[in-house]
């Protein structure tokens, strides 16, 4: 990776500039070569011709990037630690979305939990089967007495817990089907995920007596908000498309002629005020010739 990149750096350099041949014979003796904006040769009489020429030299520094990432890829399978382990960005494929970049996480440590394991398995679970041993055999107190089994739990600590966790999530998604929800033991859901989150399961959960006096303890303070809510006058509010003005009151059904309400009955039937105007009862109205 070092060879290559030297490369580059250096192909880089000569290819950022050009490389200037002067024809000596066509130019008048005695003047300053060196090149600057705006510089200006004298050329003495003789065949004609360019008397200066500018060579570039060729860019080959992306094939040496090339080379630089193809050892790069080679050191990851020998190291067994890839790039994006320490935080190498732009990462494509399988590792665009969170699960994807756990999994590859997860096979990246695998040598680094292979190391703890032996760590675990031929350090510190032989050192606690003997301290415990000796504890059994020699300690004079009896309360520590009795029939247990070490175990290193240092690998543990490297599980990809949040992988865990969205597993458990869906599981949750999933039960909060009325249908299947008998069927899915909430608290040790709960539980789990307040584990996974790398939470205490004892400080942070309820049990199932201290979750019905919670929910007890919420319903109280949910009524008498849904009381208030009931209670307070409807509002007239402008901007309410229904015409019912923000409230609950609906807009009925309009009365029909003939039914009490309706404005026209007057009109058809007569009213004492009308007759007292006009000083005699008016025929009543037949039928349409």
């Amino acid at each position: 990776m070092n060879g290559f990149m030297r490369m580059a750096v250096d192909n880089a350099v000569l290819s950022g500039n050009l490389l200037i041949e002067v024809d000596e014979t066509n130019l008048v003796p005695g003047q300053d070569l060196t090149v600057y904006p705006g510089k200006v040769f004298r050329r003495q009489g003789g065949a004609p011709g360019q008397a200066i020429f500018g060579t570039k030299y060729p860019n080959v520094s992306s094939e040496n990037m090339m080379m630089f990432d193809k050892a790069r890829q080679l050191a990851d399978e020998s190291s067994g630690f890839p790039s994006f382990a320490h935080g190498q960005t732009g990462v494509t494929g399988v590792g665009r979305t969170a699960s994807g970049i756990s999994m590859l996480m997860g096979a990246a440590a695998g040598s680094i939990k292979t190391v703890i394991k032996n760590v675990d398995d031929y350090l510190l679970r032989p050192l606690g089967e003997g301290l415990f041993r000796f504890n059994m055999q020699f300690d004079f107190d009896p309360s520590i007495k009795g029939d247990l089994e070490v175990k290193a739990r240092g690998t543990e600590s490297l599980m990809a817990n949040e992988v865990r966790s969205q597993r458990l999530m869906q599981f949750l998604q999933i039960s909060s089907n009325p249908a299947l929800a008998p069927f899915a033991k909430f608290q040790y859901v709960i539980r789990e995920i307040a584990k996974s989150m790398g939470l205490d399961p004892e400080k942070v959960t309820n049990n199932m007596s201290e979750a019905a006096l919670q929910a007890e303890i919420l319903k109280g303070f949910q009524q008498p908000m849904d009381q208030q809510g009931q209670q307070a006058p409807a509002g007239v509010n402008p901007m309410d498309p229904t015409g019912a003005g923000g409230g609950n009151i609906g807009t009925g059904q309009a009365p029909v002629p003939g039914e009490q309400g309706f404005s026209g009955n007057a009109q058809q039937q007569g009213t004492p005020q009308q007759t007292e105007a006009n000083g005699q009862q008016q025929p009543p109205m037949g039928p349409l010739q």
